[in-house]
């Protein structure tokens, strides 16, 4: 990593997309081969019981495992998500939502990331394993 961790957090919430501003998502921290990304929980964020939507919990968790997929050998490269396997463990609730993912194995072309996404209270929601594919 050339930048300082500032300026890699920057840079990341600069590209995150519009998609990605429009539901809240904010990288929180970044590092070689792992990330921390947040956001509020508003209402429309949520299902009809008031807990945050499963796509959401999805969104969140494969935005994590890119930006730690991206970075995983200290330099930006380009990918897109191939499969990502997510196991809802309890409803997600609350003020915030905390997503960290953690690079398991980068290859030449593929990467194996696993993601937990936590509450505000630091309590364990959604873990996950995705697979990314390099593509440049």
């Amino acid at each position: 990593m050339k930048e300082s961790n500032a300026a890699w957090v920057a840079r990341v919430n600069e590209d995150m997309g519009p998609f990605n501003r429009y539901v809240g998502l904010r990288c929180e921290a970044v590092g070689q081969g792992w990330s921390r990304v947040v956001c509020e929980i508003r209402p429309e964020l949520c299902n009809p019981w008031g807990a945050v939507h499963g796509g959401m919990s999805a969104t969140i968790m494969d935005v994590a495992g890119g930006i730690a997929a991206i970075y995983a050998t200290g330099e930006a490269r380009r990918m897109v998500t191939q499969s990502a396997e997510i196991h809802y463990l309890r409803p997600l609730t609350g003020t915030g939502m905390v997503a960290e993912g953690s690079v398991v194995k980068a290859g030449k072309s593929t990467c194996l990331v696993r993601v937990e996404l936590y509450d505000a209270e630091r309590r364990l929601c959604c873990v996950g394993d995705l697979s990314l594919f390099y593509t440049d």
